[in-house]
């Protein structure tokens, strides 16, 4: 990635005798301090202060977007669906983390041990789990819908007019593209708009190409497409 970024720099700089827009976004980009544990380049969030990696397609990113003509002077700049993607990769990571400890907890041997002093046994009610209080936890979005949602016509003619909606919201052909490309997986693998609200699953978009943020609004508005643009309402339950 260095030599690529040094041969990108160099032609740029001896043919316009500008500032490379490569060299440009990597120093702005780079953290001054070391004691930042992300590496070399990161984006510190203006409201939380909070830096998010970046890695070099993050960069190359960001990289086209000047060259389209937009600007980016701080990190006050970077376009909110490029945050987005961030904060989502972000909570992934951790939620990996989370996995991994819940994993590790179920190895026979890691258990925690209960230690009774002087010969006292726990109660029958804290060893029974029925007998447990604990909080309710709010119902997921697959645990919401009974049967099917009302849509009249064709399923997978709803998938592509939900698709259609997206594009229409959105400037950006990469952006367009990226929807139609989720429209395009979701019928390859037989899913209609209630299977996608039901799994509530960006990762399955995700992990075939999708961007992050794509993938989410694609699973997660289902449900405002069918209220606002269809006018009509799923059934009673969702």
């Amino acid at each position: 990635m260095l030599n690529e970024l040094d041969v990108q720099v160099d032609a740029e700089e001896n043919s316009s005798g500008q500032e490379s827009v490569w060299r440009a976004v990597y120093n702005l980009m780079r953290y001054p301090s070391s004691s930042c544990h992300l590496g070399p380049h990161c984006w510190q969030d203006p409201h939380g202060k909070k830096h998010y990696a970046l890695r070099s397609h993050h960069l190359k990113r960001l990289i086209a977007f000047v060259e389209k003509g937009n600007t980016l002077q701080s990190h006050e700049d970077v376009p909110e669906i490029f945050r987005e993607e961030l904060f989502m990769e972000e909570q992934q990571r951790l939620e990996n983390q989370q996995s991994k400890k819940r994993n590790m907890s179920s190895i026979p041997g890691s258990c925690p041990i209960n230690i009774h002093f002087n010969g006292v046994q726990p109660s029958s009610q804290l060893e029974t789990p029925e007998s447990s209080t604990f909080p309710t936890m709010p119902s997921s979005p697959k645990a919401q819908v009974n049967d099917a949602f009302n849509i009249p016509g064709p399923r997978d003619v709803a998938v592509r007019e939900y698709s259609a909606w997206h594009e229409a919201n959105v400037a950006d052909d990469h952006l367009k593209a990226q929807f139609r490309q989720a429209c395009d997986i979701a019928l390859a693998n037989g899913f209609d708009l209630q299977l996608i609200y039901e799994d509530q699953d960006p990762s399955f978009f995700i992990n075939q190409g999708i961007m992050v943020g794509i993938a989410r609004q694609f699973v997660r508005d289902v449900v405002k497409w069918v209220r606002s643009v269809r006018n009509v309402l799923p059934i009673e339950g969702m």
